[in-house]
This record gives C-alpha cells, sequence and structure tokens, in this order.
C-alpha cells in the first residue's frame, strides 16, 4: 500500500482518537457542582477560651478560595488566610489583645463554581499565657536590678508586646530614658506615694543663679544630662501605673520660682498614665509630641487618668493629642498658669482635659488661669472642670501667640455650682478671640474613643482593667489561693515589703509571724487592688 495513504489512515485515526479524548475531557468540565457551599466544622468551639497564639480551622465541604477583593478580619483588622483544599487556616498572635472576633462576611469565600459562603462570625476570649514579670527593681535587693535605668537599658529592643517592669516602693534618685528604640515599656510601681523615679535638675543658662550646679546646661553635667528632664520618654506603647515621676528642684527649691525643671517629657505616640504622679513647680510635664513644620508626628497622643499633676508654672506645655481624665492639678503657690500650648497648625485635638479637679494654695488675688498661648497655635478644652481653688475671671492669661481654641463646658465650683465664664478673656496682645465656650454637642465630640482610639483601635484602658486580689489561706509554711482569671502571675509582700513572685498558686514561706499579701498581675503588668 502507498505510504501516503497509509499516513493519511493514521492521521485520521489519531485525530479521531484526539477528538474523543477532547470530547471526554469536555463533558468532565462540564460537570458543574451546584450543591451548597456548606461549613462542615471548625476548631476551637464558639466561644470557648483560647490562648493568645494559635490558628482557627474552618472545614468546608468541598474546595474553596477567597473572593478577590473581600476582607476578612480579626478585631476588625483584615487579615490573609491560608486555604488548603477545602480547609481555612486563620493564624493569630494577639499578645495584647482580651478576645478574638474572627470575621467573614458573605461571599468572603467561594467553592470554583461560583456558590458563595454565607458567612460567620466567631468570638474567642483571649486567656493570657501565665509568665512573671520580665524584672523586678527593687532597692532592697531582692529583685534583678536596683536601678530603673538599669531594667530598662536590659529590655529588648523593638518589642511589639508589653515587657512588664515591676518597681517596688522606694526612692530611685536617676535620670530615666526610654530611647526610641524600646517601645512597649511598662512601668508598675508598688505605690504611687512610695515608688518615685525623681532627680535634682533645672534649665538656667545663668551661671550666676542658685539652681546653675543643678543646670543640665552646666558642663560639669555633660555625663548624666538625658534630654533636660528626670524622666523623658521617647518610645511608643510606654505605660506606667502607680509610680511618682517628679524633680526634685521643682518639689525641694520652690523658694527659687523657677527655672525650668521638668518631671516629665514625652517624644512619642501612644503613652499612658494610670494613677500617676508628675511633681514639680516649673514646667511639670512636657508634651514635646510635635516637630514643627513637620505633619508626621503632630497628632501623637498621650493619655493619663486618675493622676496628680503639681506645679505652678505651665504644668502641662507643649503640643500633641492630649487627654487628663478624672485627675488632680495641684497649685503650690501664689500664682498657676496650668497649660501653655505650642500646638503645631493641623494639631486635631490639643489638650483635652475632663472630668479634673484644680485644686492645692489660693493663688494670690485669684490669678489661676487655665492656661496662656505660649507658641504657634495653642488648642485646650477644659470640660466639665471642678475648681476647689478661684481662678480669675478672665479665665486665660496673655502670653506670646493667638489661641487657635481656649474654651470650657460646664466648669463648677466646689460645691457643684457653675462658674461664671461671662468675663473671660476676648482680647489678646496677638489678637481678638472669641469662642470661650463649648456648647453641649461640641464638648460630646471630645471622647476617649474620637481622639484616642479612632486612628488605628489603641486603648490603654484595657491596660487599668484589674484581676481580682486572691483569698490566701496559710498551711503550715505554705500560703495557697485559688487560681485567678486572667492573672499572669502573683507577687508577694512580706509587711508590706516585696518578698517574690510566682506563677503557681502557693508559696513558700521563711517567717511564718509575718503578714504576707498576695496580689495578682494582669497581661499588662497592674497590680490587683487590695
Amino acid at each position: 500500500m502507498n505510504k501516503r495513504y497509509i499516513y493519511t489512515i493514521s492521521t485520521y485515526i489519531l485525530s479521531l482518537m484526539l477528538l474523543f479524548a477532547v470530547q471526554a475531557c469536555k463533558d468532565d468540565d462540564n460537570t458543574t457542582d451546584n450543591s451548597v457551599l456548606t461549613l462542615l466544622s471548625y476548631t476551637p468551639d464558639n466561644g470557648s477560651e483560647i490562648a493568645e497564639t494559635g490558628t482557627v480551622q474552618l472545614t468546608f465541604n468541598k474546595n474553596v478560595r477567597q473572593t478577590a477583593g473581600s476582607t476578612i478580619s480579626m478585631n476588625g483588622e483584615a487579615v490573609r488566610v491560608i486555604i488548603t483544599n477545602n480547609i481555612v487556616y486563620c493564624h493569630f498572635d494577639l499578645p495584647t489583645a482580651t478576645k478574638l472576633t474572627l470575621d467573614i462576611p458573605e461571599g468572603a469565600l467561594t467553592d470554583f463554581y461560583g456558590q458563595s459562603f454565607e458567612g460567620i462570625t466567631l468570638n474567642f476570649p483571649l486567656v493570657p499565657t501565665m509568665k512573671l514579670f520580665d524584672a523586678v527593681v527593687d532597692k532592697n535587693g531582692k529583685g534583678d536590678y536596683t536601678s530603673v535605668q538599669a531594667a530598662i537599658n536590659a529590655a529588648p529592643t523593638n518589642q511589639t508586646q508589653p515587657y512588664l517592669i515591676f518597681i517596688t516602693n522606694g526612692t530611685y534618685e536617676e535620670l530615666v530614658n526610654v530611647n526610641s528604640n524600646k517601645p512597649f515599656i511598662h512601668l508598675i510601681g508598688q505605690d504611687w506615694e512610695k515608688t518615685v523615679i525623681t532627680y535634682k535638675m533645672n534649665r538656667t543658662t545663668d551661671e550666676n543663679n542658685a539652681g546653675w550646679p543643678y543646670s543640665s546646661r552646666n558642663p560639669a553635667n555633660a555625663s548624666i544630662i538625658t534630654q533636660d528632664g528626670a524622666t523623658v520618654l521617647q518610645a511608643t506603647d510606654f505605660y506606667a501605673e502607680n509610680i511618682s515621676f517628679e524633680n526634685k528642684w521643682g518639689t525641694d527649691e520652690r523658694g527659687n520660682r523657677g527655672p525650668q525643671a521638668d518631671a516629665m517629657i514625652t517624644r512619642a505616640d501612644r503613652i499612658a498614665f494610670n494613677h500617676c504622679r508628675l511633681r514639680s513647680y516649673q514646667d511639670t510635664w512636657w508634651t514635646r509630641n510635635y516637630t514643627s513644620g513637620s505633619s508626621s508626628n503632630i497628632n501623637m497622643r498621650n493619655y493619663a487618668t486618675d493622676c496628680w499633676i503639681e506645679g505652678c508654672v505651665d504644668y502641662v506645655y507643649g503640643g500633641g493629642n492630649i487627654v487628663i481624665e478624672n485627675s488632680t492639678f495641684y497649685n503650690v503657690d501664689q500664682q498657676s498658669k496650668i497649660t501653655a500650648g505650642s500646638h503645631v497648625e493641623g494639631t486635631e485635638w490639643g489638650y483635652v482635659i475632663k472630668n479634673c479637679i484644680v485644686d492645692g494654695e489660693e493663688a494670690a488675688n485669684n490669678s489661676t488661669v487655665f492656661g496662656r498661648p505660649w507658641q504657634n497655635s495653642p488648642l485646650t478644652v477644659f470640660i466639665d472642670t471642678k475648681l476647689k481653688i478661684n481662678i480669675t475671671p478672665a479665665g486665660w492669661e496673655d502670653m506670646s501667640t493667638l489661641p487657635k481654641l481656649y474654651a470650657e463646658y460646664n466648669t463648677t465650683d466646689a460645691d457643684g455650682n457653675p462658674v461664671d465664664t461671662s468675663e473671660r478673656r476676648t482680647h489678646y496682645n496677638a489678637g481678638e478671640y472669641t469662642k470661650t465656650t463649648l456648647t453641649a454637642e461640641e464638648a460630646a465630640r471630645y471622647t476617649y474613643e474620637n481622639i484616642i482610639q479612632s486612628k488605628d483601635g489603641w486603648n490603654p484602658k484595657l491596660y487599668m482593667q484589674k484581676t481580682a486580689t486572691p483569698e490566701v489561706s496559710k498551711n503550715g509554711a505554705t500560703l495557697n489561693w485559688d487560681k485567678v482569671t486572667n492573672a499572669i502571675c502573683y507577687v508577694i509582700f512580706k509587711d508590706g515589703v516585696y518578698d517574690g513572685q510566682t506563677i503557681d498558686t502557693f508559696y513558700e514561706i521563711e517567717d511564718q509571724d509575718a503578714t504576707y499579701t498576695v496580689k495578682s498581675v494582669n497581661r499588662y503588668g497592674g497590680l490587683s487592688e487590695d
């Protein structure tokens, strides 16, 4: 037979075979699975307590994929999930959260034929991992360090979760500096009146001034200068509780009426104080949370609650968005200027002082004022303030610029009676100013949620939630108690003095005649109440 014919027949047969194969494949491709995409199971169970790190696993009845452009979120933040065939893995690591909410909205997952999943929301309480304080500072040598700065220096850099430092009662006479590469430092004191970080320093430039030996400008002090102040915070996510920060020049040398002697300088976002005392005379707290001409950090946030801020001239001065709530401003001399704003244009909120008390020594001629406009475009509001000492009818003092907003709402006297605001200052050397009071609607905008949380969900109030104090029994030389919900460890005191810490629910004692107390510790380092 002619080879050409053989080749033609062979090619024909091969073509038929390929046609049949393609048709078979086509028939398979056209087999559509119209069954409902169903979630068969998931672990852990909804509502069950889980650790702070782990995986939520969802198993479906067929292979799934995430819809393009859809968002699956954990605690309101978009997350990337891993999908292997019919199983969806949602990994999490949330050391600072108290709960996990996983939200898969309708249509975010589909099968390979377009059948969509109806969606689900799962909620899990997060149980903290048991751990001791990362460091204990104790003057008596029962801790890891006798110096606060030494404990901070030993902390890892670039932390992403709280590094817990417990400071026992004592006076720690030292400059403290938290460098910008040491975020998430939590300093927890034993007692805000007895745990004191202090240093004697001022910023005089006059060599003939009585304070020159203590001046940060004195070349003899070059080796101990720390940004010109007693305590300087340059890292984000700092938290302090139950500590007094003071400048001894401001507390011991008040007869000199200055110069500047900061007790605290903050230079970062997300800094919080709970039940702390800041004490000096002139310029107690410098909120140096701005850089002139820069928009990158002018809206950095600091938060303080249940604090005591003591001074006479410019207790709080500088910039940034600062919320101070439920605190006392205490005047210590015959004059009182509570704030001095220097808010850079573009600052959103400025100084927000809510539900606070103004108390202390009555200033001569009722000369206490809410503040004075230092530089730039000052923003300060006082909301629901109780005045236990009088302030001048003008309310504010003149200085070097015109305020952008100096106003108040619902100011009362010590007995709760409304204070007359009709004579509040409207004329400054820099020009005329008219907005002296807020309406109820305007005051209602100044909320913790709007100022502190809205930007990124930062919520320092979580740090302040107290765990229960254990009920302790003694069996011979052993203290015993039941496990406390959400506690990470326990601190033991002997006659009020730090004795040790443990993650157990028992503790061996050496002196059975002493009085021992035990406090539980929350995941952020906060101690339970007495």
